[in-house]
């Protein structure tokens, strides 16, 4: 049996697209898989927090298949999936400083709010959680050195090096079943061990 070749690859992404834009939503389903878990870390490095990071990645599949006509193909569908990814993650970092500097102070003058609000710059935190956030990077940092080195191998992979399933299986060997497992045990052991220390729903650092 012959091995599907790239030409194969994109035509097959090229008929699920089609699908997907038609409002199949099994097509987009299978159109997004692959690729759900990394837009799911880069949220989490970003927004500081997993359950923040669920809701970012939930919001991009979303604005994702109703805004299917606006991908034109000239890039990867892998790269505009990311793009409108970025941009959810903006917009959940300028909705939570909105929030935090309501909090801070209702009277801020409207320049100063503006550009609280426009910034794309990390949001500026009050000593204590600054250093919280601190220590949270560094048990996070901790917690990927100390995972079992088939899990944390196969995340750097995914997550630093930027490799998709089909890249890691040509380097490591593995089968992509074996790479979706470990890379959802990393995921888990990662959970565990922050919310061991810091409690459910603690904030992990970018």
């Amino acid at each position: 049996m012959s091995t599907p070749t790239a030409r194969d690859d994109r035509q097959h992404e090229a008929q699920l697209l089609q699908r997907a834009r038609a409002g199949d939503e099994a097509a987009f389903a299978e159109l997004v898989s692959p690729l759900r878990e990394r837009i799911y870390w880069r949220a989490a490095k970003a927004v500081g927090d997993l359950d923040e990071a669920e809701d970012v990645t939930q919001e991009t599949l979303m604005r994702a298949f109703t805004r299917l006509e606006t991908f034109r193909g000239d890039a990867r569908f892998s790269s505009w999936l990311y793009m409108v990814g970025s941009n959810c993650i903006r917009m959940h970092l300028r909705t939570r400083r909105r929030k935090g500097a309501q909090r801070m102070d209702d009277h801020l003058p409207e320049i100063e709010r503006n550009e609280v609000l426009v910034t794309d710059a990390a949001p500026t935190l009050p000593p204590d959680e600054m250093a919280m956030s601190m220590e949270l990077a560094e048990a996070l940092a901790d917690a990927i050195s100390n995972l079992p080195p088939q899990y944390g191998s196969i995340l750097r992979l995914w997550v630093e090096d930027g490799l998709d399933l089909k890249q890691i299986h040509e380097r490591s060997g593995l089968s992509i079943a074996a790479i979706k497992s470990r890379l959802h045990r990393a995921r888990r052991r990662l959970r565990n061990s922050i919310e061991a220390e810091f409690g459910a729903g603690a904030l992990l650092a970018a």
